[in-house]
């Protein structure tokens, strides 16, 4: 129950934010602002306050400002003329309360203010953070190599990421995002010497000593035993993936928010190319889809954090939110029909020849692309499911 009220916050506040700059600078450039909604319709409830109806609809997805003007519907005029639909798109492009009588400039501010909304809060949520953590992250799971651009990086490279097929150290209870630090008494670094250490001891006891990175407030080291197994060549091993996980600190506390909220973003990008590369050198879209999660997959991370109780458990939601408010700004920047970015588009193209884009064929657009990204959203949620659910 805990874990379903925080993910309803969670989605909620980071629309909320979303579509309430879209809002305010919308009423700001004197747009009438039709319809302020929560989630994807069909419309579960509504109220109209002075012009603007607030909704709340069934699929918390999402949201939405619907603005007088923003998008044309195709076809004729209820008595089936050609006449009144055109005096309706001429009202809708010369209004004065009207999205489409405004100049590129302002309706540009209008689509943008969304993502600088997302970018906001992350800031907002990354300066919260540091504020409990001494100007210092969280530990960071590092996948792929990249060198981050700001702040001072500290690195652990023997977290435990994943098992394999019936994994001692998994049976034994060690868990993920837990540091290896010793095998029977002895330091290890990097995964060539956790690697060193077993490769002798096939099917023998050993001794782990590891720490807990999740707990960002205090040091949590314990000592697990089990019976390693072997490979083929009859080496030992622990079963265990192993990673690197760094923590970033950063000295100056006005600037580290922002350049935190660069570092993740970058890194996203740079996380999210590696993804597509290793996407078409295997001809399959399987390593796309495992780095990108939906409703289901926030829903479990969700519960993940949860798990860590009291003050971790709060600092890694903060730390969430903000990262989830960044994907959301890089995501709906992205020249992609239906998406802010892609309306930016038309707002670009009219700029360069001077002449809008028919909003019959821009709504068209965006139809379709409002479809594509509901389909894909489905897609993943199934994706989600599976992996988190059934298997």
């Amino acid at each position: 129950m805990i874990t379903a009220i925080a993910f309803i916050i969670i989605l909620s506040m980071l629309i909320l934010i979303h579509e309430l700059g879209h809002f305010v600078a919308a009423r700001r450039n004197g747009v009438l602002v039709e319809e302020f909604g929560l989630g994807i319709p069909p419309r579960l409830w509504g109220k109209k306050i002075g012009e603007t109806i607030y909704s709340i609809n069934a699929l918390p997805f999402g949201g939405f400002v619907r603005l007088f003007g923003e998008d044309l519907e195709e076809g004729e005029a209820e008595d089936g003329t050609k006449g009144e639909e055109n005096k309706k798109e001429l009202n809708m492009m010369t209004h004065p309360r009207s999205f489409m009588s405004k100049k590129p400039w302002q309706r540009a501010s209008i689509l943008g203010a969304g993502v600088f909304m997302n970018i906001v809060l992350a800031i907002v949520s990354y300066y919260t953070l540091f504020l409990f953590t001494g100007f210092k992250t969280l530990n960071l799971p590092v996948f792929f190599d990249y060198q981050f651009k700001y702040g001072d990086i500290t690195s652990t490279d023997t977290v435990v990421s994943a098992f394999s097929e019936g994994s001692p150290a998994e049976m034994a209870g060690i868990e993920i995002a837990e540091a290896i630090i010793e095998i029977d008494n002895i330091e290890v670094h990097n995964v060539e010497e956790v690697r060193e250490a077993v490769k002798d001891k096939p099917n023998q006891n050993v001794s782990v000593l590891v720490k807990d990175l999740k707990k960002n407030t205090e040091d949590v080291y314990r000592t697990v035993e089990f019976t390693t197994t072997q490979n083929d060549e009859g080496r030992g091993l622990l079963g265990v993936l192993i990673t690197e996980s760094v923590t970033i600190h950063y000295p100056n506390k006005f600037t580290a928010p922002f350049a935190h909220s660069y570092n993740m973003l970058s890194y996203t990008m740079h996380t999210f190319g590696e993804f597509v590369k290793m996407a078409v050198e295997v001809k399959s879209i399987e390593p796309v889809s495992s780095g990108v999660s939906g409703p289901v997959g926030i829903y479990t991370v969700v519960g993940s954090i949860l798990s860590y109780g009291g003050i971790d458990a709060v600092l890694g939601l903060i730390d969430f939110v903000a990262l989830l408010s960044l994907s959301l700004a890089l995501i709906n920047i992205m020249p992609f029909p239906a998406l802010d970015g892609g309306r930016l588009v038309f707002v670009l193209v009219e700029v360069i020849f001077r002449k809008p884009v028919s909003p019959k064929i821009e709504g068209v657009v965006h139809k379709w692309g409002m479809i594509f990204f509901l389909g894909l959203l489905l897609l993943v949620t199934v994706k989600d499911i599976r992996q988190f659910i059934f298997f």
